[in-house]
């Protein structure tokens, strides 16, 4: 017997309406749809426990009905759980006033994380639990996971700065030099990609276990696993956003006209009109602005004077004084203007200020004239004297808000990369309400039971096997979204392609028609030469020089420290250079410098732009991708579809990766149809497993340095195994015909891995 239960409370049900249900794989893969399977709409009665659960009344208009309502269900039959998920209220039909019928969707218990997540952005995450003071014992105990474990790392890339070893000009500038190293506020935070995951799903109510993304230390860097990808905290700006931003500001204003005729400092307070000093720090004594942090400061002085039919009278400017007691002067204005009166005049300036620096507003006028500086007494008319300060640039000691330095991307989207990355699937825990099993597809469906159905097959119905051509596009690809920085924008203007893309064009099937994208929600992450130098960093510059302001997301590898690429000074909390030799090393290899095996977050293997001993074979497609794709572009695939008597008990512990034999062919589950409330044959596509089937007759694994060539199938120098031209370009190498003489006799055909591009300039 069927049984309803809308939040525990059991609902009646019509004995014999059909309540048709759907299993179907697509939805452990589209994280993005809003639905999932669900119910042809059926009815239940109108009687008084069904009114009372869906909150009925007895008024015609029914307006106590929430229409966009999702109740908490579960089938249950013969006390059975068979599905759970969600129902809601499709329409109430009335007869003579009365109400008959309730008409009812049921939602299965597909994952609908866009419902859960919303439109949320990355820098809504309360990610406060990584904040932490920017100082230089946090940057350089990140490359040692001593930060939080290695959750949060500091790497560098280029925000802006147009750093270069070639010249210095107006536009480009040397990173560092052993007497003007960098600041600490000019790393870039990166933070491990799981913790963004695990931050989205806890907020969204959801809880999860991966063997894939939780596997290994975090502490040990350089494996390829998952705990390696990390996302830069890169928002677009010059700027590390600080949990104190707002702060970082004082405006002060002239309480008084002055009229001194020596230079002194001015009665400029900050408990004035239009007057801010969240941070208290600016002092009404001692007429002081005493700065927070290590930075360089925008400073704007709006002034007035009155000096009558004088000129040259009139003096202003801004004393800075060290920690060190070192004084710099700032010349507002000489009193040369030759004007009578001087409303809001504007001066404006870029201060470097360490912590702890003073900054004052000094002025005088000529003695025995009847001229003033304005002060805030004439604040109604807007003519005064304001002091304006503000942190543009913050270079270090402030508390670094991560959340705030996310760049403005929709969860859901972070959620949607990983799973068109790695091609997880998101698995409901059919006892557990909001508990998902992630894992890869083909480490998922590795996992499944053997289930024998052969007996359970109806027969005597059709038992048809079709091709999976009716399934197939005539064209597949596999990339990121463009990218911003000027590498990206160039490769995309000459080669109409983004970096990494992988391509499939099936020339065999002359059924197949249409194309499927399947795009990655966030930039590829490419990095290339500081120009003159050997250090590899990402360059988030456009062409002309200025930074990616609206940057997409981005994903990498995090390698740890590297030797060998030369000596960087970084400056540590009391501003000495510091020598480094050890440089955090990030890519989209999972080593400084890929080989062969190692892996690779482009889809396809790309020409790096720094030097890599070769292009690395497991790209996104290789270990994630192609299996699925051969086993649906083989001779040998099959859609069948059959029917069979499943008990309840079947239908409730399915799992789509379980291993369906039926008379000793094995096959996986796309779909199943059935109807909870009758008993009778179940609906099943089935795709055939051929999981024994190889991506290609030969697979490279190892390089021969010397005369640069990949040999295949585990061979050696010795015994070598040159391969084939057609999986030498499966694996997106270049076959070179006659390429090396051995012995004088026999030329050979070799298959080579991809040159470096050249080294891009901004």
């Amino acid at each position: 017997m069927l049984s309803l239960l809308i939040n525990s409370a059991t609902v009646d049900l019509y004995e014999n309406e059909s309540v048709n249900l759907v299993k179907q794989f697509t939805d452990v893969q589209n994280i993005q749809s809003p639905v999932s399977s669900f119910t042809q709409t059926f009815r239940v009665p109108a009687t008084k426990r069904n009114l009372a659960a869906f909150g009925l009344v007895t008024i015609p208009d029914a307006s106590s009905v929430d229409l966009k309502q999702k109740f908490e269900a579960e089938l249950q039959r013969d006390t059975m759980p068979i599905l759970r998920g969600g129902v809601q209220v499709k329409g109430v039909y009335m007869q003579k006033e009365h109400y008959a019928d309730i008409e009812l969707v049921f939602f299965g218990e597909a994952v609908d994380l866009k419902t859960a997540i919303g439109d949320a952005l990355l820098p809504d995450l309360d990610l406060s639990a990584l904040n932490h003071d920017l100082t230089y014992a946090a940057v350089t105990g990140s490359w040692t996971a001593n930060l939080f474990s290695g959750k949060v790392r500091y790497g560098l890339i280029d925000r802006g700065n147009n750093w270069s070893f070639v010249s210095q000009t107006s536009s480009l500038q040397y990173p560092w030099t052993s007497t003007d190293g960098i600041f600490t506020g000019e790393l870039t935070p990166y933070v491990m990609a799981r913790e963004i995951l695990n931050a989205i799903l806890d907020e969204a109510g959801f809880t999860y276990e991966s063997n894939f993304i939780n596997d290994g230390d975090p502490s040990a860097a350089g494996d390829g696993a998952f705990h390696d990808l990390y996302i830069p905290a890169f928002r677009g700006t010059t700027n590390l956003a600080s949990t104190d931003a707002q702060q970082n500001r004082a405006r002060a204003a002239l309480e008084q006209d002055y009229g001194n005729s020596t230079w002194g400092t001015l009665d400029v307070v900050d408990d004035c009109t239009g007057g801010i000093d969240e941070a208290n720090k600016w002092d009404n004594t001692s007429n002081q602005y005493t700065s927070p942090l290590n930075g360089f400061f925008d400073v704007r002085v709006t002034y007035s004077w009155d000096q009558g039919s004088h000129t040259d009278h009139v003096g202003l400017r801004l004393k800075v004084v060290r920690t060190s007691g070192t004084e710099y002067i700032y010349i507002v204005d000489h009193g040369d203007d030759t004007f009578s009166v001087a409303n809001n005049k504007l001066f404006e300036t870029v201060v470097f200020l360490e912590d702890g620096d003073t900054v004052e507003l000094q002025g005088r006028v000529e003695a025995g004239q009847s001229h003033v500086i304005k002060g805030n007494d004439n604040a109604t008319s807007g003519v005064r004297t304001v002091v304006d300060i503000e942190a543009a640039e913050v270079l270090s000691g402030q508390e670094i808000d991560i959340a705030a330095n996310m760049p403005k991307v929709k969860q859901i989207d972070y959620l949607t990369a990983l799973q068109r990355m790695f091609n997880l699937v998101f698995i409901p825990d059919p006892d557990k309400p909001n508990h998902l099993k992630i894992e890869p597809f083909t480490d998922y469906m590795s996992s499944g039971t053997v289930k024998d159905w052969s007996t359970k097959v109806d027969y005597s119905m059709d038992f048809v096997m079709r091709p999976t051509s009716d399934i197939q596009s005539k064209e597949y690809s596999w990339s990121y979204a463009p990218g911003g920085d000027f590498i990206s924008q160039e490769l995309q203007r000459s080669q109409d392609r983004v970096y990494g893309r992988y391509r499939i064009l099936d020339g065999e099937n002359p059924f197949a028609t249409g194309k499927t994208e399947i795009q990655v929600p966030a930039a590829p992450y490419i990095v290339s030469h500081i120009p003159g130098s050997f250090f590899p960093i990402h360059r988030a510059i456009n062409s002309d020089g200025s930074i990616v302001s609206d940057p997409k997301l981005m994903f990498c590898y995090w390698h740890g420290t590297v030797l060998d690429l030369g000596t960087w000074y970084l400056r540590n909390d009391t501003f000495d250079e510091v020598a480094l030799t050890l440089f955090p090393s990030f890519s989209q290899y999972s080593a400084a410098v890929a080989d062969l095996t190692d892996k690779d977050l482009n889809f396809g293997v790309e020409a790096a732009f720094v030097p890599q001993t070769c292009n690395p074979r497991d790209t996104l497609y290789i270990l994630y991708w192609a299996q699925y794709v051969t086993e649906l572009y083989s001779t040998e695939a099959r859609i069948v579809e059959c029917h069979a008597y499943l008990t309840n008990s079947d239908v409730r512990d399915f799992a789509f990766n379980d291993k369906i034999h039926i008379k000793g062919v094995a096959y996986r589950v796309l779909k199943i149809e059935y109807d909870a409330n009758v008993d009778g044959t179940s609906k099943l596509t089935l795709i055939k497993i051929l999981s024994d089937v190889s991506l290609c007759a030969d697979e490279p694994t190892s390089l021969v340095t010397r005369g640069n060539y990949i040999l295949f199938n585990s061979t050696t120098p010795a015994s070598p195994d040159y391969g084939s031209q057609a999986c030498c370009e499966f694996y997106g190498y270049n076959w070179v015909p006659n390429s090396i003489v051995i012995g004088g006799v026999t030329p050979l055909n070799l298959c080579k891995p991809l040159t470096i591009q050249s080294q891009p300039e901004s």
